[in-house]
């Protein structure tokens, strides 16, 4: 079996409007996923899924789905970053307009997570949509280990006062997603073992430093 993206590769030089609707696109989304965000943390979701609207996984999800769309990796990047971004303003809006304030600490955490974890994820979808070799293996890497990551800072921090369920949950789905890619996008042994590789090293700093940018958080007004 040969990588698919050497069917899929897209040229670089893709018409302007493919860049600009792509951009667009993940605007709306952003802002729309972000008013949704918002709602579902008001009690609506059954408790084993309650953790849906306070995690980073669904966020960084949506942002790596919207990548994926991306004509070419500068475009990715910044998909990610402006699709974070906007699920932000998107929440911290519609929480103010129902009478919740959102705090500083917490607008200061999620610009950050745009501006860093964005153009990151945002590259790794069009890597792996788009190229091959050990590009292909980090753009899975990217979002498997968010996933894989969280469900591990679940299990280990917060488990005593959220649905462990869901946790394992999210690293199931992680690692359903990882090996999926390797089965049908990555077709070489050593890119699937660099992609499980760097998939294993990030989750596994993963849990440490949310732990360490909510105690940031905490510091904050």
């Amino acid at each position: 079996m040969t990588d698919l993206a050497q069917h899929s590769a897209t040229p670089p030089s893709a018409p302007a409007h493919r860049h600009v609707r792509c951009l667009v696109v993940a605007m709306a989304a952003g802002l729309a996923a972000g008013a949704v965000t918002a709602f579902a943390q008001g009690g609506v979701l059954p408790e084993v899924l309650a953790p849906l609207a306070n995690s980073h996984g669904p966020w960084a999800l949506v942002a790596f789905a919207l990548a994926l769309a991306a004509p070419a990796a500068r475009t990715g990047g910044l998909t990610g970053m402006l699709a974070l971004a906007c699920m932000l303003v998107g929440y911290v809006l519609t929480n103010d307009a129902r009478g919740f304030p959102s705090s500083s600490a917490m607008m200061l955490y999620w610009g950050l997570a745009a501006v860093v974890a964005g153009p990151v994820l945002g590259v790794g979808a069009h890597w792996l949509r788009h190229r091959q070799g050990v590009r292909a293996a980090l753009g899975t890497a990217a979002m498997a280990s968010v996933l894989i990551g969280e469900g591990l800072y679940g299990l280990t921090v917060v488990a005593a006062t959220t649905p462990v369920a869901y946790w394992w949950g999210e690293i199931v789905v992680g690692a359903l997603g990882l090996a999926w890619v390797c089965a049908l996008r990555l077709s070489r042994a050593v890119t699937i073992i660099e992609a499980v590789v760097c998939t294993a090293v990030v989750s596994a700093l993963f849990p440490l430093a949310t732990f360490y940018g909510a105690d940031l958080m905490r510091m904050l007004p």
